[in-house]
């Protein structure tokens, strides 16, 4: 039978239930989770029981005019996951049809179960109960299993937000087949007219100024704090340091404005800068992304050791302070935060080890650790509130780039609002509620040599990156030239998962110059080539984002391994080809060897460590800040660096070691140095190697400088490696919401 597209409906479909209100889809009781475009096509389906959806109605209906997608192979996807989770099967169908080229059909009768009216947005909201648990919803899994042989997964949610208007009642069902109406980019106003980027916007609380901070990066970035008097001020530059910054705030009368700045020591400190000018001043040290709860009292992130960020609020003066939420886990990091304007709700930005979270909905009295909020499993950087309360706001990574989100508070479903080539990132949503102003533009990541030829291009199109010394530090140096120097293997990035070192391995001939990728299909975080350049060892996530070690022959004469079946990560090779990893036991890691030949890894470290392994086996290197090696057969450890990335030419006589700044373009220096024969490391002061100065003593036979650089991959000598060089360029926008 015909489902009205506008009905509330309640459908059974063969085992399952559909509720289109509260957009659920069930089996047995238990929710079953889809991404947005799968449960966009079920809707179409739902909506038109025995007939035909053409392929070019999904386009047209879930893709902008504008976007330039694959949408052939986007819609394939989509519908091999909607199969996935019904657990259907393309070739003997149950639920979908395939009429090849062409279109779908549903093909399993459709019931209606129960009609209900009523309205859950229309009701008026009750002082905001405890959130449920959050729900994590799957991924794919690269063992490349047959959805037979995978179990039905539970708990999926998503979908797109539809109006009826029947009299002067507005019904939102949380599912249609039309997607949501996204402001077209005619109707964008451009705010900023750089060359280069304007990122981090921030209003006033009269909605007259806007600060945002004249820098590339949308995170931690090197830059200006700049304010502009709206609509048709010019920008006003208010400070002139070197400092990184981050989240810029208004104070409540609009007199001051707060930003976070940070250090290559894990500084984060609030400074406040007047409006009208005048000189920063820091007033809270160790407080970051603050903004003012009232005029009294303040709301900021605050380290607590190793790589732990919890919120906190407090007075200015850090009088009273009192704990609102402390992330799980050793390195969970709550980075940003936004009150709701009833002051009893707070949306955080958080990370792990991996990556950017999901964002989060707490009580800002800190009873529960509430939940997950906006698209799910997106990388989540910023989120905002609609005046009234009732609608939250987000930057997110969903899987085709950072763009706006809207969601209604507290049981609204995720809709996404911007689409397109651009990304879109920072929330400032005007005190009217009418618009929301955002940073959007291009980014674009590029893998480069450097040799006796000089600097150039070696990846395509694309965002290629290079593991090595990059974001934070630590011992994660390897070599990703063949042994010849005849290849060299980077990752092609592809969108999916939350790690941002994520993509298809690649390898560009350095003579011929063209690239191919060497393992189709396969995504993965880090890699490490074997010895005699045969291999490749590496990490990669199952559907449930939990990160496995595995080996592949680089001919692809045999499929990829997996070398155990638990989690683990810092997967390298140490000395005779052996391959070392950390592995998770009870919560801890320990140390794992799988010997060449081998099949079953063995433990190496009887006691939890969290390091990895140098070339010659004589220490386990860990930490970032600092980086500390200890002695493989036991004894005290011994601090190597500051703030530093170290790792070790091929044949383990150099020692690489990259100090940097915090933040994407962390620039700094890479210093070479000739090591002692047969040991892992130099000589160093009580003290390690705090800067560049501190090296002048040692054998050093080369610096590099790596301004503007991203990423640096080691090559076969000092006078070879590779770089990821990023350019982007952004200007912020006001996008109309009402």
């Amino acid at each position: 039978m015909q489902v009205p597209a506008t009905s509330s409906a309640r459908l059974r479909v063969g085992e399952f239930e559909v509720d289109l209100r509260w957009g659920e889809v069930r089996l047995n009781g238990d929710k079953v989770r889809l991404q947005q475009r799968p449960f966009q096509i079920f809707a179409a389906l739902l909506q038109r029981p025995g007939e035909v959806v053409t392929r070019d109605e999904i386009r047209q209906n879930l893709w902008p005019s504008d976007t330039f997608v694959d949408f052939e192979h986007s819609i394939n996807t989509a519908v091999n996951k909607l199969r996935e989770a019904l657990g259907d099967d393309a070739e003997n169908p149950r639920f979908i049809e395939t009429l090849p080229r062409y279109g779908y059909r549903l093909i399993t009768p459709v019931e209606i179960v129960e009609t209900n009216e009523a309205c859950p947005e229309a009701e008026i909201l009750p002082a905001p109960p405890p959130l449920p648990a959050p729900q994590q919803s799957p991924q794919e899994n690269l063992s490349g299993q047959s959805p037979s042989k995978r179990r039905v997964v539970a708990a999926l949610a998503g979908g797109l937000v539809i109006l009826l208007v029947a009299g002067s009642l507005v019904l939102l069902i949380p599912f249609q087949w039309h997607r949501t109406v996204a402001p077209p980019r005619n109707t964008w106003v451009q705010i900023t007219d750089f060359s280069d980027s304007a990122t981090s916007p921030a209003l006033s609380p009269d909605g007259h100024m806007l600060a945002f901070i004249r820098g590339p990066d949308t995170f931690i970035t090197r830059g200006q704090i700049y304010v502009k008097f709206l609509p048709d001020g010019q920008p006003v530059q208010l400070t002139h340091d070197n400092l990184l910054k981050m989240a810029p705030a208004f104070s409540p009368d609009g007199s001051r404005i707060a930003y976070t700045t940070t250090e290559p020591s894990y500084g984060w400190n609030t400074w406040v800068v007047p409006v009208l000018g005048g000189e920063p001043q820091k007033i809270l040290p160790n407080a970051e992304a603050l903004t003012w709860v009232d005029r009294q009292h303040v709301m900021f992130s605050e380290a607590r050791g190793g790589s732990i960020m919890g919120l906190v609020t407090a007075t200015e003066s850090r009088a009273g302070e009192r704990d609102i939420y402390l992330p799980p886990g050793s390195n969970g990091m709550a980075h940003r935060s936004w009150l709701s304007p009833d002051d009893k709700w707070i949306l955080i930005s958080e990370m792990d080890g991996l990556g950017w979270l999901p964002c989060r909905a707490l009580p800002f009295d800190g009873s529960t650790t509430g939940e997950v909020v906006g698209p799910k499993n997106a990388r989540c950087t910023y989120a905002g509130w609609s005046p009234d309360g009732r609608t939250m706001y987000f930057s997110a990574n969903a899987g085709d780039g950072y763009h706006v989100w809207r969601q209604h508070f507290p049981r609204g479903v995720p809709e996404q609002l911007t689409f397109g080539p651009t990304e879109e990132e920072g929330i400032a949503v005007s005190p009217d509620g009418r618009t929301l102003v955002t940073s959007a533009g291009i980014r674009q990541s590029t893998v480069w040599l450097h040799d006796a030829k000089g600097d150039r291009q070696i990846s395509g199109e694309g965002f290629a990156i290079v593991p090595g010394l990059g974001f934070a530090g630590g011992g994660n140096g390897r070599s990703i030239f063949s042994p010849d120097g005849k290849r060299l293997f980077y990752l092609l990035h592809k969108e999916g998962s939350r790690a941002y070192k994520t993509g298809e391995l690649w390898a560009a001939d350095l003579d011929s110059g063209r690239s191919e990728a060497v393992l189709p299909g396969i995504l993965m975080s880090e890699f490490y080539l074997s010895p005699r350049g045969d291999q490749v060892a590496f990490e990669a996530q199952d559907a449930q984002g939990m990160s496995h070690a595995w080996l592949a022959p680089l001919d692809r004469r045999t499929p990829p391994k997996q070398i155990t079946s638990s989690v683990s990560w810092g997967v390298t090779f140490g000395p005779g080809e052996d391959i070392y990893f950390l592995a998770l036991e009870g919560g801890q890691d320990f140390l794992y060897r799988l010997g060449s030949g081998e099949t079953i890894p063995r433990k190496v470290s009887p006691k939890p460590i969290h390091a990895a392994i140098s070339p010659h086996g004589h220490w386990l290197i860990s930490g970032n800040d600092p980086v500390t090696a200890r002695p493989f057969q036991g004894g005290p450890a011994i601090r190597v660096c500051k703030f530093c990335g170290i790792g070790w030419g091929p044949d383990g006589k150099l020692l690489y070691v990259r100090f940097r700044d915090l933040g994407e373009m962390g620039g700094g220096k890479v210093v070479v140095i000739r090591l002692p024969p047969g040991k892992d490391l130099p000589i160093l002061p009580p003290t390690g190697l705090n800067s560049v100065e501190d090296t002048k003593g040692l054998n050093v036979v080369a610096e590099i400088d790596m301004a503007g650089k991203m990423m640096f991959a080691i090559g076969r000598d000092p006078s070879v490696y590779a770089y990821s060089l990023v350019t982007v360029q952004r200007n912020l926008y006001s996008l109309p919401l009402k």
